[in-house]
């Protein structure tokens, strides 16, 4: 089994109805995006573990996280669990963490700080699930980096084809901004597939 299957397994099915009494959002909303903002992390994740220096970074940082937190992710609604997780944010998504926000908010149709909290509840998450596979399988940060990457495709695949341009963004060099007409169109047909709207 797959990182990601992993992920989506125990965090979605164990999570979701803890993540919609967290944010507020609706049951069915936080169901569907949270693997979506696992798959946003993901792809910060492998633009960050592309050089030889992120990559050594990451699997510095992840000697901080041994994939215990899976092992009662119930605590990934705790206060303190969600603050580490925006820190986390942070440094992963740096520049764009707001775009991305935006980006998944218009998406589902909610408010940013609701997609905002969980991001912060799905990053701890990530980097439990990667530093237990670090530890696990003895890996290097060559080796992660390459973990990293073929996870990140594996969830972008698993992403609804709207969001291929919020993939796109997180994966690129540049510190560009999306078009609100792109967020806007994206979100019109992702809600129409999602959520069976019009």
């Amino acid at each position: 089994m797959s990182l990601m299957d992993q992920l989506t397994q125990v965090v979605t099915q164990q999570v979701t109805q803890q993540a919609a009494n967290k944010t507020g959002l609706n049951e069915g909303i936080a169901d569907k995006m949270m693997p979506m903002a696992m798959a946003a992390i993901m792809a910060g994740l492998k633009k960050n573990a592309s050089s030889p220096d992120g990559a050594a970074a990451l699997a510095n940082a992840l000697d901080n996280h041994d994939g215990s937190l899976l092992n009662n992710v119930s605590g990934l609604g705790n206060d303190n669990v969600i603050a580490d997780g925006q820190k986390i944010l942070g440094h992963i998504l740096g520049g764009k963490q707001q775009q991305t926000e935006m980006a998944l908010a218009k998406s589902a149709g909610v408010d940013q700080s609701q997609i905002a909290q969980l991001l912060a509840m799905a990053a701890p998450a990530v980097l439990a699930s990667l530093g237990r596979a670090k530890r696990e399988q003895g890996l290097d940060a060559s080796a992660l980096a390459g973990l990293v990457t073929e996870e990140s495709v594996r969830f972008q695949k698993s992403a609804p084809a709207e969001l291929g341009g919020l993939m796109n963004f997180l994966d690129q060099d540049g510190d560009g901004d999306f078009k609100d007409d792109l967020m806007e169109a994206a979100g019109k047909k992702l809600l129409g597939g999602l959520f069976g709207r019009k």
